[in-house]
């Protein structure tokens, strides 16, 4: 799909996502969410957080243009659904029926699932402009978040072997991605120690989505 007044990744990267051999530094990716959003007004992007490193972590919501100008309403209306203590059963029904489902998918948890930081610019740009029935209804109906990468950190460096190997150069061991991660980052859900951990609980608890779809082995 194609709109004059939207950016594709390939006009801001030089490349389409997915394309054999290229990987995407995480500041690229958020130069290109950067451009999406200034573009598009089903789209707005913010950081849900620092990593150990210094590195943003960033989510993006995908809508049509009313839900997103009332972002902010329709997730009170998802965190009061959550609150039996302050909404009951009326309201919940009332809100079931005017509200919309967050869907939340995250990528890159594992510093070598590569695929999803590269797709999910691909998709948030077709979620944005194609017109399309079925793209349509999923935009209308609900509202998807995606963060490109969990571990931003890990990712980078993924990214640094990747193009050292391209380049005939020796590419350093990646038994450790981040400052404190190895690959069983995934199991600091349950004792949230990392940054990465940290920032999906605080987003999570903002956005109360219907759906959190971690994107594991996504190569």
């Amino acid at each position: 799909p194609v709109d004059p007044k939207v950016p594709s990744p390939l006009k801001v990267l030089g490349y389409i996502p997915g394309e054999s051999g290229k990987l995407t530094y995480s500041a690229d990716v958020y130069k290109y969410l950067e451009a999406l959003d200034a573009a598009s007004p089903r789209v707005t992007c913010g950081s849900i957080g620092k990593t150990e490193e210094g590195r943003d972590t960033r989510a993006c919501a995908v809508a049509d243009e009313a839900t997103i100008r009332d972002l902010a309403k329709y997730k009170k209306m998802t965190a009061d659904l959550t609150d039996p203590r302050r909404t009951g059963e009326l309201a919940a029904k009332n809100i079931i029926a005017t509200g919309k489902p967050i869907y939340w998918a995250t990528g890159s948890i594992h510093s070598g699932e590569t695929g999803s930081v590269e797709m999910l610019m691909e998709l948030g740009y077709r979620l944005a402009v194609e017109e399309s029935p079925f793209i349509q209804q999923i935009r209308n109906n609900m509202i998807f978040v995606f963060t490109p990468t969990t571990e931003v950190d890990g990712h980078d460096r993924q990214v640094d072997n990747q193009r050292a190997q391209t380049a005939g150069q020796p590419a350093p061991s990646m038994v450790y991605w981040g400052k404190y991660v190895a690959h069983d980052n995934n199991r600091d859900g349950i004792g949230k120690g990392l940054k990465l951990s940290q920032n999906v609980l605080a987003a999570f608890l903002d956005l109360h989505p219907q759906v959190l779809h971690d994107l594991h082995e996504s190569v």
